[in-house]
C-alpha cells in the first residue's frame, strides 16, 4: 500500500465515500493545533486519493459508454499537482477566433477563476524559485480592450499579479509557509494586496452554488491555517463572511476552524491591548521593548501587578503572543522586586568605574544584538522625526509602529546589513504612513500632505522618470532617493505631527479611487506641461511614456492644490 492510501489507511479503492470516511476518522484522530504539518499530509492524500478515484472511474467508463465531448466538470477548488507541460519561453497560445463586435470592456479581460484557482501549489513553488511567468498559461485577451485607469495603490504591478495569475493564486503565494519569508509580517505593500485577493475570493464564494462554495471555504481555512501568523490580519474578513466564529465553542468543530478561532482570538486581544486605554497596555509596551528592564523601574513603570496578570493571562490563553515579548524584559520582571539588588549593583558599578578610571584600563562592551538594535532605533527615530524624539516617545504614542520599526532593525541587523541601512528602511515607512494617512484627514493636514508629495515626485524625477512613475504607482518614496534638506525637515515636522496625534497607524486599504477631473483644471494643465489635449489626456489614462506620465502627473497634482472648484479632494485621492 503505497501513498495516498496509506495515510488514509485504507486500500486502492474508486469509492469516494470510503476515502471521504477514511479522511474523517483519520482527522478525528488527530490533534490539529499540535501536528499542523501533519493535517497539511492528511489533506493533500485526501485529494490525490479523490483524484486517482476520479481517473480510475472515468477508465471504467470508457471502456462501457463513449465520452460525452460536451460534459462539463467543475474542478476541485484547490491546487493541482502540476502545472500544465510548457515550454518556459513559449509564446502565448491564442485560439486564432477574435469577434470584431465585442464592445471595449471598462478593463482588460480576467481569466475564470475555475481554472486559475488549480494552480496554487506549483505558482507558490514558482515565485520561491524566483520564476517569472515558468509554465503559466497565458489567458487570451482582446488586444482592443480599453484600458483600465485606477487611482493609487491598484495598478496591476501594485497589485503583484503576474500575467494570468488570479487572486487566489496571489493569496496562496504571499502566505506560502516554505516561502523566505513566512516567519516575517506582512509588508505594507503584501497587506494591501493580499486583502484585495482575498475579498474577491470572498465575492465569488457568495456568488458561488453550495458546493463550490464550501469548497473555496474549505480551501481558504488550509491557506489561513498553514499561513498563520503572516495571515492574521485578513482572519476578521473571512470570519465575518464564513460566519466561523459560531463553530469556534461545538464540540465538533472542524480541526481548521478551531485552529483559527483560537488565533483570531489572540489577534484580538493583542490589537485591544495596544489601545491606550486599556488595563494592560502600559504593561504590553514594556513587556515589548527590547533589552532588560532597569533597576528603577518601578518608579515609571507599569505596577509589578499589571505585568504578572498580562503573563499569566497570555501564557494561559494566548501562548502564541509571548514572541512579541522580548525575553530579557520578562526575566527582568519575573525576577521579583529589584530595589536593594539594584542599590548594591549600582554601588558596585560605581566602584569599580573608579578604579578603572585610576588605572587608567579602558572598559569594553560586547556589541550585542540588543545593543545594536536599540543603536539604530536611536538613530532611525531622530532622523525619521527629527532632533529630540527617541524610542521612547514614539513607543509612547505609536506602540505598533514603534514595534514595527524595532522588528525591522533587529531583522536587517541579522541579516548583515548596517544602520544606516535601518535609518533609510525607517524613513521609507513613516513616509509612506505619512502620505496614506495623511490624505485621509480634513483641512490643513491634507493640503501638507500632498503638498509634500508633490515636492516627493519633483525629487524623484531628478533622479530619473521611471522613479518618478514608480513613486506614482506605488506611493513610497525609497529611503535612498535623494531629496533637498528643506523638504527632509518639513517631513519630519508632519511626521512628529502624525506621531503626537495618533495619526500614524497601519494605513486602510479604501480600494480603488477615481474622480471627474474638470474641463478647467485639464486646460491648465495643458498650459503648464505645454502639452496637446490629447497627450496629457493619453497620460492621465496610464498611457504614454514615463516622462509624460510624470510631468502630467506633477502638474495636475501642482493645479488642483490651487484648485478651488469641484471635486478638488477627490481628485487629490486618486495622485
Amino acid at each position: 500500500m503505497s501513498a495516498p492510501w496509506s495515510i488514509l489507511g485504507i486500500g486502492m479503492t474508486a469509492d469516494t465515500a470510503a476515502i471521504r470516511k477514511a479522511y474523517a476518522a483519520r482527522l478525528k484522530a488527530m490533534d490539529v493545533d499540535r501536528d499542523v504539518e501533519g493535517f497539511a499530509q492528511l489533506r493533500e492524500a485526501r485529494d490525490h486519493a479523490l483524484r486517482l478515484a476520479r481517473g480510475m472511474a472515468a477508465a471504467a467508463t470508457e471502456e462501457a459508454e463513449p465520452i460525452d465531448e460536451d460534459a462539463e466538470f467543475e474542478p476541485e477548488f484547490g491546487p493541482s499537482p502540476e502545472a500544465p507541460a510548457r515550454w518556459t519561453y513559449a509564446a502565448p497560445e491564442l485560439p486564432g477566433e477574435w469577434s470584431g463586435a465585442q464592445p471595449l470592456a471598462a478593463r482588460p479581460g480576467e481569466p475564470d477563476d475555475t481554472t486559475m484557482l488549480g494552480r496554487m501549489a506549483w505558482a507558490a513553488a514558482a515565485a520561491r524559485e524566483g520564476v517569472s511567468g515558468a509554465g503559466i498559461p497565458l489567458t487570451t485577451i482582446d488586444p482592443f480592450t480599453a484600458p483600465f485607469l485606477p487611482g493609487n495603490h491598484a495598478a496591476d504591478d501594485a497589485l503583484g499579479l503576474r500575467p494570468g495569475e488570479s487572486p487566489a493564486e496571489r493569496l496562496a503565494i504571499l502566505l506560502d509557509p516554505e516561502s523566505a519569508a513566512a516567519s516575517e509580517p506582512l509588508s505594507e505593500t503584501e497587506a494591501r494586496q493580499a486583502t484585495r485577493a482575498l475579498r474577491k475570493i470572498l465575492d465569488d464564494a457568495a456568488q458561488a452554488h453550495i458546493t463550490r462554495a464550501q469548497q473555496i471555504e474549505d480551501w481558504l481555512a488550509e491557506v489561513l491555517a498553514r499561513g498563520w501568523p503572516r495571515s492574521a490580519p485578513l482572519l476578521e474578513d473571512a470570519n465575518a463572511a464564513f460566519g466561523w466564529e459560531r463553530e469556534w465553542a461545538a464540540h465538533d468543530a472542524r480541526p481548521g476552524v478551531a485552529f483559527l478561532g483560537a488565533r483570531l482570538r489572540g489577534y484580538r486581544f493583542q490589537q485591544n491591548v495596544l489601545q491606550p486605554g486599556h488595563r494592560y497596555h502600559k504593561a504590553w509596551n514594556e513587556l515589548a521593548r527590547p533589552g532588560k528592564a532597569g533597576l528603577f523601574r518601578m518608579l515609571r513603570k507599569p505596577a509589578q501587578g499589571d505585568v504578572d496578570g498580562l503573563l499569566r493571562g497570555v501564557r494561559k490563553n494566548f501562548p502564541e503572543l509571548e514572541t512579541h515579548f522580548a525575553p530579557d524584559r520578562v526575566a527582568s520582571w519575573e525576577g521579583g522586586n529589584p530595589f536593594a539588588a539594584g542599590l548594591l549593583v549600582l554601588l558596585g558599578v560605581i566602584a569599580l568605574g573608579v578604579v578603572l578610571a585610576l588605572a587608567d584600563s579602558p572598559s569594553g562592551r560586547r556589541s550585542t544584538l540588543e545593543h545594536d538594535s536599540w543603536a539604530a532605533m536611536q538613530a532611525a527615530v531622530e532622523e525619521t522625526f527629527g532632533e529630540g524624539h527617541d524610542p521612547s516617545w514614539l513607543w509612547d504614542r505609536q506602540p505598533e509602529l514603534a514595534g514595527l520599526l524595532n522588528a525591522q532593525a533587529r531583522d536587517l541587523l541579522e541579516n548583515g546589513q548596517d544602520q544606516s541601512a535601518v535609518v533609510r528602511k525607517s524613513v521609507e515607512i513613516v513616509r509612506g504612513r505619512s502620505f496614506l494617512n495623511g490624505r485621509e484627514l480634513p483641512g490643513a493636514d491634507l493640503d501638507t500632505a500632498m503638498t509634500l508629495r508633490l515636492a516627493q515626485l519633483r525629487a524623484a524625477r531628478a533622479q530619473s522618470d521611471a522613479a518618478c512613475i514608480h513613486l506614482r504607482n506605488s506611493g513610497v518614496l525609497d529611503g535612498i532617493t535623494p531629496v533637498p534638506p528643506e523638504l527632509r525637515g518639513k517631513e519630519r515636522e508632519f511626521a512628529a505631527h502624525l506621531a503626537e496625534t495618533g495619526k500614524l497607524g497601519r494605513p486602510q486599504d479604501h480600494g480603488e479611487r477615481t474622480a471627474m477631473v474638470p474641463g478647467e483644471l485639464i486646460d491648465e494643465v495643458v498650459d503648464t506641461t505645454r502639452l496637446s489635449h490629447d497627450k496629457v489626456r493619453e497620460a492621465m489614462s496610464g498611457k504614454g511614456d514615463d516622462a509624460t506620465g510624470c510631468a502630467v502627473t506633477i502638474a495636475l497634482l501642482d493645479r488642483t492644490l490651487a484648485w478651488k472648484g469641484a471635486n478638488r479632494r477627490e481628485i487629490l485621492m486618486t495622485l
